[in-house]
């Protein structure tokens, strides 16, 4: 693996803010397009690995009426990208998610660490793994 240049690196980061925006929008159709078809998310801490487009459709669909009463947002931070000898990008990076109520009262959701690997298709950045660890501290 080879860290990547400044090009690369801005192309990443730009996939992330428009793929966070579509989930900050609750735009499910436009979220799901930045992923493989056949992609996998991997909930480390809940025990799931989401298969499949269908399949994190019905996990973000049973999760939206708890965003609907809410305006959520993802910040995500501290990126590390390389990139092997087939292209292939792995990205790790931390993320934090807040929710602001109608009242304007923000309440912090778990913080992750997570790891994708990103592929080039007709031209254009997907995720084909996500994998998703929910910050804990270390055992004693």
């Amino acid at each position: 693996m080879a860290e990547v240049d400044a090009e690369r690196y801005v192309e990443v980061l730009r996939f992330y803010a428009r793929q966070m925006a579509l989930l900050d929008r609750l735009d499910l159709d436009g979220y799901l397009g930045t992923f493989t078809e056949d992609g996998v998310t991997h909930h480390v801490h809940h025990g799931k690995k989401l298969e499949g487009r269908a399949a994190m459709r019905a996990f973000a669909e049973a999760a939206l009426p708890r965003y609907r009463e809410n305006v959520p947002r993802h910040w995500n931070d501290h990126y590390e990208i390389e990139q092997d000898a087939d292209g292939t990008l792995t990205v790790g990076y931390c993320s934090l998610v807040t929710l602001t109520d109608k009242e304007g009262k923000v309440r912090f959701e778990s913080t992750f660490a997570v790891t994708d690997e990103l592929v080039r298709a007709q031209g254009k950045l997907l995720v084909r793994l996500r994998t998703l660890v929910r910050d804990r501290p270390a055992a004693a």
